[in-house]
């Protein structure tokens, strides 16, 4: 049995996209994006089914920028039984072109898509005539017993985590597969072998950068999560300090090339005595490389941090979303914006780069709260800020929120973008107005002198040069930062 994963090539009209390990995929004018996600679950059920004697071919079309003639082609040669595709909200349509391309390549080929969308809307690709399995939630182990039963003509309905279409075309749901429980025990480390490892990369990190898990979900509750609502909803998973510090042993001895790590996790700073049984163990081995993670403005304490900054920690990556409080808390974030402010601080007085990524349109945003926001960011040591749009994706308790409210004005997932296009609005903000509200709120930040120094030392090679540089322009320019038709942007009064 052969089975191929691929994370499918994702280049419209000038633009590249970024799906998998991307919690808003999106889709942005071509080098204005330096950052490069490794696609985590197609890598865990690559080397899963690896593990178990398939024979496996990974593409990761996104970091290779390849395109799908020349991916058909690889899967022709390679001849795969099985293919098993990531999918998002923002690149479906595209997906499902591409899909039918490798199916008019392989005409006896099985496809199957996973992904947060199809996890909650498998119709969306089942009724494409080139999709013939969802997979829901995890997709290493299905992904493997799918390949298995299909290739003992075993019946498919006892395959857990599964979603197709009968020969009546009915369609056929199986039972919800139990979450990985230790994801040490059962799983091998990610494919990397045979994956474009030097086109992965984060902004400020020294390259080539090594993406790596240290747990998995979240138990956090905010209304505008995708993943931990969708194909990685249950309980969170965190694998002990002393098995993560002995993953990044492992890479520096295979790919000693590496600049820096990245916990590409949720929430990685979570369990106190596990960071710090991380800490006591990377010194042990002896390790210290430059290493960054997405964290939470809470749970830390200065000597957590100093005990890891000594063991390389140097920029966290933090998701405030919003400077005004009764913003968050409507979102269910469920942090206090003095105690983040105190965190940053913290950080920033021992040496650590400060990203720092905020919403504009989430529920309850006004301009004033908007202007909030810029005044937070203001007076907050930030070395990097990233705005995005409020996207409502399916799944979430904010998309069932917004068509609740009415507040959703188009079902073109392709809009559902996180940068370029505005799909909804709020109690008191047009689409316009929100539109506006990101516009000026990138400019009042990005172009005041304290943030221009502090972002241009968080630059770390030319790519990321390149990319910043370009984005700026596109703030200035003649080119509209948004391109959201007018009949989309609908009213809010």
């Amino acid at each position: 049995m052969k089975t191929c994963f691929i994370n499918p090539p994702w280049e419209e009209n000038g633009r590249r996209g970024i799906r998998a390990g991307c919690r808003f995929p999106n889709l942005t004018i071509a080098k204005t994006n330096s950052y490069v996600p490794f696609p985590f679950l197609l890598a865990y059920a690559a080397a899963y089914s690896e593990s178990k004697g398939v024979d496996v071919l990974c593409i990761d079309g996104v970091a290779e920028r390849c395109d799908a003639t020349s991916v058909c082609e690889r899967i022709r040669e390679f001849e795969p039984d099985l293919l098993v595709a990531e999918t998002a909200t923002t690149a479906l349509k595209h997906d499902l072109g591409v899909l039918q391309a490798i199916r008019s390549a392989r005409p006896s080929i099985r496809i199957a898509m996973y992904g947060s969308h199809v996890d909650v809307r498998p119709d969306d690709a089942l009724d494409n005539p080139a999709v013939d399995f969802v997979i829901r939630g995890e997709p290493e182990l299905t992904s493997y017993e799918l390949a298995r039963a299909l290739e003992a003509g075993d019946d498919l309905s006892r395959v857990a985590g599964l979603v197709y279409r009968d020969k009546s075309g009915r369609p056929v749901t199986t039972p919800q597969r139990p979450l990985i429980p230790d994801l040490d025990a059962e799983l091998p480390y990610p494919k990397r072998r045979g994956m474009p490892m030097d086109r992965y990369n984060v902004p400020g990190f020294p390259s080539p950068v090594m993406f790596i898990y240290g747990s998995r979900g979240c138990p956090y509750k905010c209304s505008f999560c995708l993943w931990p609502q969708t194909n990685l909803k249950g309980n969170y998973r965190a694998r002990p300090g002393e098995k993560i510090a002995e993953e990044i042993a492992w890479v520096l001895e295979h790919y000693p090339e590496t600049g820096s790590f990245f916990f590409d996790d949720d929430t990685f700073n979570l369990g106190r005595r596990r960071l710090l049984s991380f800490a006591d163990e990377m010194s042990r081995r002896g390790i210290c490389i430059p290493w960054g993670m997405n964290a939470r403005a809470d749970n830390w304490d200065r000597e957590m941090l100093e005990r890891l900054v000594d063991t390389g920690l140097f920029t966290l990556r933090i998701g405030i979303e919003s400077g005004d409080q009764d913003v968050l808390d409507r979102t269910l974030k469920g942090i206090d914006l003095g105690q983040a402010r105190e965190m940053l601080e913290m950080a920033h007085s021992l040496g650590i780069k400060n990203h720092i990524s905020f919403v504009i349109g989430l529920p309850g945003e006004t301009p004033k709260s908007v202007e909030n926001t810029i005044r937070f960011i203001h007076s907050v040591p930030a070395d990097s800020v990233q705005f995005s749009v409020a996207i409502p994706f399916p799944g979430t308790s904010f998309y069932r929120y917004v068509e609740e409210n009415g507040f959703l004005l188009t079902h073109d997932w392709s809009k559902f973008n996180g940068f370029d296009h505005v799909v909804m609005r709020t109690e008191a903000m047009t689409a316009a107005e929100i539109e506006k509200a990101i516009t000026r709120a990138r400019r009042r930040v990005y172009f005041s002198p304290r943030f221009i120094r502090r972002r241009l030392s968080y630059v770390r090679d030319l790519r990321d040069l390149g990319a910043l540089t370009r984005k700026v322009w596109r703030l200035v320019g003649p080119r509209r930062a948004f391109d959201a038709p007018e009949r989309e942007r609908g009213s809010a009064r």
